[in-house]
């Protein structure tokens, strides 16, 4: 489910099985030599995480991406968002990014990092692979996670 008020509706009528909220991270880097790279990042995360929500349909909520520079504090982020997610009824919050440099942060704050894979030049049907490839690797994440906070 997506974040727009139909969905959201269904979302405040079933808390109890939709507990689980995910959100891109987009790293904005000025420089001219890295405008590309970004947006590149940003059409395969995006393209990613629809297929993490169509993948948990129903106990997935697909929030819409969160922009930072190389300058934002990475742990105050995280940090604000799990807050306010868990006050809106969130159990598990995974933050999905292709930026390495979340580093120490990444455990802690839940993020999922995957590399990116450009995608522009790819027919759907390799496009769909490729997607496909990346969930695999992430479904047993979001398994385990759930797994270890309900023991």
């Amino acid at each position: 489910m997506y974040w727009n008020s139909k969905d959201v509706s269904v979302f405040l009528d079933q808390k109890e099985f939709i507990d689980t909220a995910v959100i891109p991270l987009l790293l904005i880097d000025g420089q001219a030599s890295q405008v590309k790279q970004n947006a590149s990042s940003a059409e395969f995360l995006m393209a990613l995480t629809v297929f993490i929500e169509n993948q948990f349909k129903g106990r997935v909520v697909l929030l819409p991406p969160v922009s930072y520079t190389l300058k934002s504090s990475r742990q105050q982020l995280g940090n604000e968002w799990s807050e306010m997610l868990k006050e809106a009824g969130f159990k598990h919050l995974f933050f999905v990014s292709s930026d390495m440099s979340w580093g120490t942060e990444a455990n802690a704050l839940n993020v999922i990092y995957t590399p990116s894979i450009p995608l522009e030049h790819m027919d759907q049907r390799l496009r769909q692979s490729v997607l496909e490839d990346q969930l695999r690797q992430i479904i047993p994440v979001f398994a385990k996670r759930w797994a270890d906070s309900s023991t």
